[in-house]
């Protein structure tokens, strides 16, 4: 199954959840049904009967319900319109029951291109990226880091933000793995998405103790989408992604490049992040995960010099039915925040 989440500001309902079919989307929130994946699985019984059932009896008893065009909500923009949102979230009353965690140095090109930036910047003095790449192949812990504002984690067609201090902003394209937590008390690999972990690679190549600061940031740091495929019907084995760069209309970037579990470098593969996550943050009820597996992609400067700029737009292509996730990129407000901070100094 394919599911997406839409905002339709026609509604009295805050948030619907759709199922593909075909170049339909067919509302599953219509006539009481729920109306997200977080609601489909903790009330709609997910976590009793596992996600595909509950599914399937969402759809079953959404029979009849109103279409809509797949092609209008991909292309929608603005929230005067039903358009989509990320494809799993926490309630809005209760964002944080998402909870968004990242690896990296997960990807043998990606560890390569990172260590000769960070020897670069810092004069040849930093090894860390192949270190980890190294630990992580023998069986080492990988690297993990958590996204921590689930609001700052955008849909499709939402825009990602550019913070006025950052030194050089890439895309990075991954996969996305997402859990909830069953009454057995047992965690559930429910689906897969798309997702873009925005990255300041300039201040995160000075210093990898930059990298809180280089991950996380508000408006969008990061997005998801645009639809969830769920278990049993991915293929997570080797999936194709690719990266387009677009400025004023036109490609000034291009890249792809093979991830899935062949490709991730632990002998365990995804078994292995999820151990290392899950034994130290156990899931609480009601709680959702995502998990972002780290890119074999990388824009590096003689990619993109610039990195990406303000008005750029990102389309990241994923294999195996999840689609194109989209995102331009805008300025993050200047906050008015301060004023009393420095003139108390």
């Amino acid at each position: 199954m394919k599911l997406l989440q839409f905002r339709d500001p026609a509604s009295a309902h805050p948030r619907h959840l759709g199922l593909m079919d075909g170049d339909d989307v067919i509302d599953l929130t219509a006539g009481g049904g729920p109306g997200s994946v977080h609601e489909l699985y903790y009330g709609g019984g997910g976590d009793e009967n596992g996600f595909v059932a509950a599914a399937q009896v969402a759809v079953k008893n959404a029979a009849g319900a109103r279409r809509l065009s797949l092609a209008d909500l991909l292309a929608a923009r603005g929230d005067d319109v039903a358009h989509l949102d990320k494809p799993v979230s926490g309630p809005d009353d209760d964002p944080y029951k998402l909870r968004v965690w990242l690896a990296g140095v997960t990807h043998e090109d990606s560890a390569k291109l990172r260590e000769i930036e960070a020897k670069q910047a810092t004069g040849g003095a930093v090894n860390v990226y192949e270190q980890k790449y190294r630990e992580c192949a023998a069986g080492g812990r990988p690297e993990l880091f958590s996204k921590g504002d689930p609001d700052a984690v955008v849909g499709h067609g939402q825009p990602l933000t550019r913070p006025a201090d950052t030194d050089r902003l890439v895309p990075e394209t991954e996969l996305v793995s997402i859990y909830a937590l069953n009454r057995r008390g047992q965690v559930e690999r429910i689906g897969y998405t798309g997702g873009n972990d925005a990255t300041d690679n300039g201040i995160e190549a000075t210093n990898p103790l930059n990298l809180p600061q280089a991950k996380n940031w508000s408006g969008g740091c990061a997005s998801l989408g645009p639809v969830l495929v769920t278990a049993d019907a991915f293929d997570d084995a080797d999936v194709t992604v690719s990266c387009e760069i677009l400025r004023d209309g036109e490609r000034v970037a291009f890249k792809e490049g093979p991830t899935g579990q062949d490709n991730l470098n632990m002998p365990d593969g995804l078994l292995h992040m999820e151990l290392t996550l899950f034994r130290r943050l156990p899931l609480e009820p009601g709680q959702l995960q995502a998990l972002y597996w780290g890119t074999p992609i990388v824009f590096g400067e003689a990619d993109l010099a610039s990195g990406l700029l303000v008005g750029d737009v990102t389309k990241l292509m994923f294999s195996g039915g999840i689609g194109t996730l989209e995102n331009p990129i805008v300025p993050l407000p200047q906050t008015s925040q301060l004023a009393d901070l420095e003139n108390q100094s």
